[in-house]
């Protein structure tokens, strides 16, 4: 009886010990309107003190917000027609952005854990706004 129950006990241990599955990392995407006054919506405070040191706005706040596995493969839609197509490369992601299909931009960013990319600069339906998309890795 014991003889059998071994190799059972032993695939178990085997199972137990393994390491576990690395962490899954994650790629959120938000689409953020600036605006030269208004409201900071909570989270994008330090994307907000980026802006008001480069640009002459005050106002950040989130209007769509998607997210994808890394690497990525994907294509993400977003509020206002925004199209983006997303490819993990070996030298980073490369974005590619449309708006009712006509091409924005196609560029190129390499992303750490925790720090913001921001894209953007487009034209917003407010006079005198932005949309900007800010990207966010992490696991």
């Amino acid at each position: 009886m014991i003889k059998r129950l071994l190799p059972l006990m032993l695939m178990l241990l085997t199972v137990i010990a393994a390491p576990s599955q690395a962490a899954i990392e994650m790629l959120t995407v938000k689409l953020v309107k600036l605006t030269k006054t208004g409201r900071v919506t909570p989270g994008l405070e330090e994307v907000a003190a980026i802006i008001q040191r480069n640009l002459p706005y005050s106002g950040c706040e989130q209007i769509d917000q998607k997210a994808c596995v890394l690497p990525a493969n994907a294509t993400l839609t977003f509020h206002d027609s925004y199209e983006m197509k997303l490819h993990s490369q070996e030298a980073g992601l490369s974005v590619t952005i449309t708006q009712k299909r006509r091409l924005l931009i196609s560029t190129r960013i390499t992303l750490k854990a925790e720090t913001p990319v921001i894209i953007g600069g487009f034209f917003a339906e407010t006079k005198g706004a932005k949309h900007i998309f800010v990207f966010q890795s992490s696991q």
